[in-house]
């Protein structure tokens, strides 16, 4: 029993890095202008929220002028 919980943990951990290289990638494009690229999940809403504090401090980005684009990366595979 304890052979066949250690090869189920290894599958287990073979699907998580699996699932960790065809993970969403985020582009934020500014003004049409790819501004950030291939950004993983946490490190596209940290800069979606630095940029929603600028836009309160500066006026700029306006909302309108941003857009994401996502995609799944498996060129790691």
């Amino acid at each position: 029993m304890k052979s066949g919980v250690i090869l189920a943990s290894a599958l287990v951990t073979k699907k998580q890095e699996l699932f960790d290289t065809m993970a969403t990638k985020y582009n934020i494009l500014i003004s049409g202008r790819k501004t950030y690229r291939a950004l993983t999940e946490q490190e596209y809403f940290d800069i979606m929220e630095d940029l929603s504090i600028q836009f309160y401090q500066t006026g700029s980005p306006k909302p309108h002028e941003i857009q994401t684009e996502m995609y799944n990366d498996y060129s790691e595979i």
